[in-house]
């Protein structure tokens, strides 16, 4: 059923079960919607709060990765810088060796060079002149000897700079390809810090932005649970307000039918007081005694009906028709007031009540499905349940609700406690409907 045709059906048992102007006026009512306005708004806010603080957290976390990846990232640079340190310098000394080489082969070259003009300007001559020319043939012949050894040794160093200096030409080349290598790798690594720094600086600003929403929710939040308190506050003002003018006016119901019984009563004192001075008379009359003074007029209270027998689960699993004739009431105590019977208000009773002391547990006629449970604006709190086959059975001045709307009942089963109505007798008011109409609960008790 849904929510609004539910409250329709109910407007018209709430007028039925208005209860008298003096307690009526004060209602915690519009206070109990505000309470129930702001729990909502306190219950969402929470959930919004939590949702941020996830957020928070996640953020938080993404942005300890970011400055661990950073540190990484520097610490992968710090490496570098130095790997590109250590190449430079080796480039640089190595760049020096292949100059002084240069230098060295240079001046080789030219000594080789030098004396292969000699060499070959004076042809094979040079040795005959030695030989010629010289005093100690002998001394000719080491002077000769020596002269090729040097030859052939700068031929020699010649040789082997020229592959030294090769050899530090192919070094330079591999240290100036990995220093090459390492200034691109050192380039990606500051692109790939500075890209780490522009997604921290972000999760920053979203950190900081959530922070202070949630400050914000924080703030609104505690403002909202003081609204509560105070709400809460002023309601439980209002009811013990309304409590002690239950208890007064219970009090003066009380006295009111103890006045009427003891008028009663008097007035029956009196009638029989004059049917006996009647009958005396006539007897001294020698006349028959009145049939009227032969009675005597009887005050007798107006019996209470009780309820003893109380639901439970033997009506679970059954549909809610074939209860009818066997069913239980929700809660032991007097019928207070019955179905179709007058009301002082000047209406009849849609329902019964039943008075019962305060706190007793309210249980389910039948099984079915609470379609709600939460205060009522003229019935307090009430729990209205659907049992199928358009049969639903209203609970209302309940003192608590131990269901909420949606989850499903057993017969038996406590729904909540008794509470009181505005006059001051405690119980509950008790209906049953059927496609909207009111039937007569006790048409269908044992």
């Amino acid at each position: 059923m849904k929510p609004y045709l539910l409250l329709a059906l109910l407007a018209g048992a709430a007028h039925a079960a208005n209860t008298n102007t003096s307690s009526s006026s004060l209602s915690a009512a519009p206070h109990q919607q505000d309470l129930k306005n702001v729990r909502k708004e306190i219950d969402t806010l929470k959930k919004d709060l939590a949702q941020k603080q996830t957020v928070q957290k996640e953020a938080q976390s993404a942005i300890k990765e970011s400055e661990q990846a950073i540190s990484q990232t520097k610490q992968a640079l710090a490496t570098l810088e130095q790997k590109q340190s250590q190449s430079e310098q080796q480039l640089t000394e190595l760049r020096a060796k292949i100059e002084q080489t240069r230098t060295k082969l240079a001046g080789t070259r030219q000594r080789v060079g030098q004396m292969l003009v000699r060499q070959y300007k004076n042809g094979q001559h040079d040795a005959m002149k030695l030989m010629l020319n010289a005093d100690d043939p002998n001394q000719n012949a080491r002077d000769l000897t020596y002269y090729q050894h040097i030859a052939r040794a700068e031929q020699q160093l010649v040789q082997q700079l020229v592959a030294q200096q090769r050899q530090l030409e192919t070094l330079s080349a591999q240290l100036e390809q990995e220093l090459a290598k390492l200034n691109n790798l050192s380039d990606r690594k500051s692109q790939e810090k500075s890209d780490l720094e522009k997604d921290k600086t972000q999760q920053v600003q979203q950190l900081n932005k959530v922070a202070g929403e949630i400050k914000q929710g924080q703030s609104k939040l505690t403002q909202l649970q003081e609204d509560e308190k105070h709400l809460a506050n002023v309601i439980a003002q209002i009811n013990r307000e309304i409590q002690r003018r239950r208890a007064e006016a219970a009090r003066k119901a009380a006295e009111a039918r103890k006045a009427k019984l003891a008028a009663a009563r008097e007035a029956a004192r009196k009638e029989n007081e004059r049917r006996r001075k009647l009958a005396e008379e006539a007897k001294k009359q020698g006349k028959p005694v009145p049939e009227e003074a032969k009675k005597t007029v009887i005050v007798k209270e107006e019996p209470a009906q009780t309820v003893d027998d109380v639901a439970d689960g033997s009506a679970s699993g059954r549909a809610f028709a074939s209860l009818q004739g066997r069913m239980k009431m929700p809660v032991a105590g007097q019928i207070g007031g019955a179905y179709g019977k007058p009301r002082k208000e000047g209406t009849t009773w849609k329902g019964v009540f039943i008075r019962a002391a305060a706190g007793q547990p309210v249980r389910s006629v039948a099984d079915g499905t609470v379609v709600y449970a939460d205060e009522l604006r003229g019935f307090g709190k009430a729990v209205i349940i659907d049992h199928g086959g358009n049969y639903m059975t209203v609970y209302t001045n309940l003192s608590a609700i131990a269901k909420s709307s949606g989850s499903g009942v057993k017969a038996g089963e406590t729904l909540g406690n008794t509470g009181a109505l505005d006059n001051g007798e405690s119980g509950l008011y008790f209906e049953i409907r059927h496609l909207g109409r009111t039937l007569n609960p006790q048409a269908w008790t044992r």
